[in-house]
């Protein structure tokens, strides 16, 4: 019996006294070597306030404040020390401002209760938990994870163990150091993805990195190898790459079987899944709630709800950067931005009938007949002066006549005599002269094209007009308040909808982004009942999509170096534009573009004006014949009952 209990005492008092200066050495050479400088180092001991105290030794103590000393003597990087508290919410780790500035690096000591590597395990799942309260927790970090009083037995499966309870948190990039010796520390890591393409992701094994060594004052490494490596190879070698969708064209393309057949967002997947040699497995979850939220009871549905259960790696569906996807996902870099504006009715056109008047103004209209009448009245006046060589014989009506004949380009029934009346003449025939040709010439412009009628193109100008607003919830955030009180009556609806309910209602607007009006414009053209919808000139603002990964996604990186490439070689432009082609050629939209003759045919669709002034004419020509037969028959009776 006194064997055993001897034994357990020597082995925990083995534990207790490992030495401190040769682990420290270790621990800093090895952030000096890996760690970025002028990025904070997260120092996390395995003790909080309360159970230092009642430590039976201080030698994990003096690791720490050696550890931490020696750090801040190199002064390459802020360090910030966390120590547990046991509360998730309420622990923050010290962050900048900068929402960009992510730690980088973390050294975690854990320490085995009695030598059992189960207490190691959850202290470190502990500590995770709290340090991801965090706004700068990263994942993708490089972690160093220091073992004490740990036994030697069973040290496969608990560093396994250890290294489970990290994966399950999403790090990858982590190196465990082990005092083995009073003069040794062994370094261990795993290589996840160096799989078969039937074990993608799945944990393999522990691997012995290097040995560090020392002798006398000085440590080194036996086999001097890299410790901190890319642990997701560039070559998935044909790993399944699980992505969630929505339909949502021309982002996300479906057939009639709701199968995905192309689309932007499907053609950006496509080639970062080529080029990371990885096999696509792409689906369209089921229900009503497309994007996903989070509901009253905590579970969550659509796209989101893929990731937080992982049923999928990324999503896809022209995702829109936001605080709330930050947050609680990784976002990647953005690979198509997108410009928003406010989508109205195209006015309607001016009535046919009208081209001949709306050629010059209504004041224009005035002067020109004044003018008319005042150069009938010269032409009266001005033969009668003393000065004038020829006398006239015209009354005032015919010389009012005379002119507007000569202004309609007709035949006048006499040539004036004398030179200052010719002199005055020929001004009036090249003033009408001049007046005719632009009058031809605009009146045979409005008659092929009528024009429109003011054209509602700023947001001052929608917001005094009666209009029903139609745009979709997500876009709430981008709007001020006081903007959004005042987008009144309101209709909350899908993207497409909205657009196709202002193609249907003339006093209703939208907020859409242009790629889906030029995606979706021609086809709502070809429908009846339809009119043609006018986009703003200016853009409200522009709003950027990116691809949304599980937080802590290991593919981040490789998707964000694809990404960038594709943006810099325009191959998302270029696939925009292709497949909204496409549609205008399905559509028949192009067809009829480049047939199109430039000459139109003017037929009497066009020429109502005119022929409506002509009927007007024939009216009051035959008013004008019956009211001579009346006043003539009554004076003629007049006449012979006067007799």
């Amino acid at each position: 019996m006194l064997l055993p209990m001897c034994v357990a005492d020597l082995q925990a008092a083995m534990f207790i006294h490992q030495p401190v200066p040769h682990l420290a050495d270790c621990i800093v050479t090895i952030s000096v070597h890996y760690f970025n400088s002028g990025r904070t180092v997260v120092f996390s001991s395995s003790f909080n306030d309360e159970n230092i105290t009642r430590l039976g030794t201080e030698s994990i103590v003096d690791l720490e404040n050696e550890v931490i000393e020696r750090l801040n003597l190199v002064a390459r990087w802020p360090i910030t020390v966390f120590r547990s508290t046991g509360d998730v919410k309420q622990n923050k780790l010290y962050s900048s401002d900068n929402a960009d500035d992510k730690h980088l690096s973390y050294i975690l000591v854990v320490r085995c209760k009695e030598g059992k590597w189960e207490e190691a395990c959850e202290n470190v799942r502990g500590k995770v938990m709290e340090m991801k309260a965090s706004a700068a927790w990263n994942s993708r970090g490089k972690f160093l994870v220091v073992v004490w009083h740990c036994v030697a037995d069973g040290l496969q499966n608990g560093l396994k163990d250890l290294l489970e309870s990290l994966w399950f948190f999403k790090v990858f990039n982590v190196v465990i150091l082990h005092p083995s010796t009073s003069r040794t520390v062994e370094i261990y890591t795993r290589f996840p993805y160096n799989l078969a393409p039937a074990r993608c992701g799945q944990f393999s094994n522990v691997v012995q990195l290097d040995t560090w060594v020392q002798i006398q004052d000085t440590g080194f490494f036996l086999r001097n190898t890299t410790l901190y490596t890319q642990t997701i190879p560039r070559d998935l070698r044909g790993c399944i790459l699980k992505a969630s969708a929505i339909k949502f064209h021309p982002y996300v393309i479906c057939d009639d079987n709701g199968a995905v057949e192309g689309g932007i967002d499907v053609q950006v997947l496509r080639t970062v899944s080529e080029k990371l040699n990885a096999s696509l497995e792409l689906r369209i979850p089921p229900g009503n709630e497309r994007k996903g939220r989070r509901l009253s009871n905590g579970t969550w549905t659509g796209l989101k709800g893929d990731l937080m259960y992982d049923k999928a790696d990324v999503i896809i569906g022209c995702l829109l950067i936001n605080s709330d996807y930050h947050m609680m996902f990784d976002d990647t870099n953005v690979y198509h931005t997108d410009r928003f504006t406010w989508i109205v009715a195209r006015a309607t056109p001016y009535p046919r009938w009208l081209s001949m008047s709306r050629v010059f103004t209504p004041v224009s209209w005035v002067l020109l007949f004044v003018s008319v009448l005042i150069f009938g009245f010269v032409m009266k006046c001005l033969p009668t002066s003393k000065h004038s060589e020829s006398e006239n014989n015209w009354n005032i009506s015919k010389c009012i006549l005379t002119v507007w004949a000569a202004f309609l380009g007709a035949g006048v029934p006499e040539m004036p005599r004398g030179n200052t009346l010719r002199v005055l003449f020929v001004s009036w025939v090249v003033y009408s002269l001049a007046m005719n040709t632009i009058y031809q010439a605009f009146f045979t412009s409005f008659e092929v094209d009528p024009g429109l009628n003011h054209q509602i193109d700023t947001f001052e100008e929608l917001l005094d007009t009666s209009v029903v607003f139609a745009f979709s919830s997500p876009l709430d955030p981008f709007f001020a308040d006081d903007i959004l009180k005042r987008l009144k009556p309101r209709i909350r609806c899908e993207p497409t909808s909205c657009l196709e309910y202002v193609a249907t209602v003339y006093n209703a607007t939208t907020f859409i982004g242009r790629v889906l009006v030029g995606y979706y414009r021609e086809a709502l053209m070809k429908k009846e009942h339809r009119h043609q919808v006018h986009p703003f000139g200016q853009d409200s603002f522009q709003l950027h999509a990116v691809l949304i990964l599980q937080k802590g996604s290991p593919f981040l990186l490789l998707f964000n170096d694809v990404i960038t490439r594709i943006v810099e070689a325009g191959l998302v432009d270029y696939w925009k534009e292709a497949i909204i082609e496409e549609r205008r050629m399905k559509a028949g939209v192009l067809a009829l573009e480049s047939l199109k003759d430039s000459y139109v045919e003017l037929n009497i669709l066009h020429l109502q004006g005119a022929f409506i002034f002509l009927f007007i004419g024939f009216a009051f020509s035959f008013i004008g014949f019956l009211a001579e037969l009346f006043f003539g028959k009554m004076l003629r009776s007049a006449i012979k009952h006067g007799e």
